[in-house]
């Protein structure tokens, strides 16, 4: 029972940092993509994770070049409640909600004022995702290949408003609309020969179309869809503090607003997260983990992030490694 309690923190040791996959100056609410924590969950067992994650945007780029302008300052707080339940050996559910602050303050270049300042919270939209095992994970083979889908549901608020004007949708908690999500996860496990495993994860979200900026002759506004690709490694240490390190890339879509191309949205983003694991309990651990950008190919000029930060705790109830019914079947 403790090795397989032992191999499911491990598994969650070797994810992602939640970070916060970059939002551009065209992105609304929470990341939600780079945020989905938890592989599949074993058969009748609980994983939780709680994060708060800082997303600090100032960097003003003009396709690959960094401009010398202050101007624009952006800083997302994000806190993500991520819970999965294994419902089969093969087949387990996952849920994330969100609640999400933004903040943005623009000046007058070569100003000494501090310029406009606004503020938004709430809701944030949230996912709901089925994972399937195509390789579960075992203590021989120490390997697992995943795959899942799901919608993410527009719960946040898309039309907030300041003294009567409709915000724009980069400051709203939510997107308002209907995505559709796609997620895979490869994990390959090395002990005890050697304290390492590696892992990859992909996802997909193709978005939805928002109506609250359409007229009645127009077809809405819609996100651009967006790739993101992780590949990592996890060094386990005899220390309570375990080690990670990873490549992200991320591709964004430009926007749509009525069937044309918004100008200065979409591009392409290069990052490198370290994390540090510390280990609890066989239960519980707590991971501090960053982001920062590496390469960034954008379209036009954007305000884009600059450096993100989270710090996550995880707590699972792990049941007995055996499935439902396995127990006695096997006694027979």
């Amino acid at each position: 029972m403790r090795l397989f309690k032992s191999i499911g923190l491990f598994l969650l040791f070797a994810l992602p940092p939640s970070d916060l996959a970059a939002q551009a100056c065209c992105s609304a609410g929470t990341p939600l993509l780079s945020s989905l924590e938890l592989p599949t969950t074993p058969a009748g067992s609980w994983q939780f994770s709680l994060t708060y994650q800082y997303n600090l945007l100032r960097d003003i780029v003009s396709v690959t070049e960094r401009l010398d302008d202050e101007s624009r300052r952006r800083a997302t707080h994000s806190a993500l409640l991520e819970v999965s339940y294994g419902l089969t050996r093969s087949v387990s559910i996952t849920g994330l909600v969100t609640l999400v602050q933004q903040e943005r303050r623009i000046s007058a270049p070569m100003s000494t004022r501090t310029g406009e300042f606004l503020r938004t919270r709430g809701i944030g939209d949230a996912v709901l995702l089925v994972k399937y095992n195509i390789v579960p994970l075992n203590i021989v083979s120490q390997r697992e290949i995943a795959i899942g889908a799901g919608p993410k549901i527009p719960l946040g608020k898309s039309r907030l408003s300041s003294e009567g004007i409709l915000l724009p949708a980069d400051m709203q908690p939510g997107t308002g609309a209907w995505d559709g999500i796609l997620w895979a996860y490869a994990y390959q496990g090395f002990l005890p020969t050697i304290p390492i495993n590696v892992f990859a994860t992909a996802s997909y979200r193709l978005t939805g179309t928002n109506d609250r900026f359409a007229a009645a002759s127009q077809e809405g506004y819609k996100f651009g869809n967006e790739f993101i690709a992780t590949l990592g490694t996890s060094y386990r240490t005899d220390w309570p503090f375990d080690l990670s390190f990873q490549i992200r890339y991320r591709s964004v879509a430009a926007d749509r607003f009525s069937s044309s191309e918004v100008p200065n949205t979409g591009g392409k983003w290069i990052y490198f997260l370290p994390g540090l694991n510390v280990n609890l309990f066989d239960e519980l651990s707590l991971r501090f983990s960053g982001q920062i950008p590496v390469h960034r190919k954008l379209e036009g000029t954007q305000l884009t992030t600059s450096y993100t930060l989270s710090l996550s705790l995880f707590y699972s109830i792990m049941s007995s490694p055996f499935p439902l019914g396995e127990k006695k079947e096997r006694k027979d």
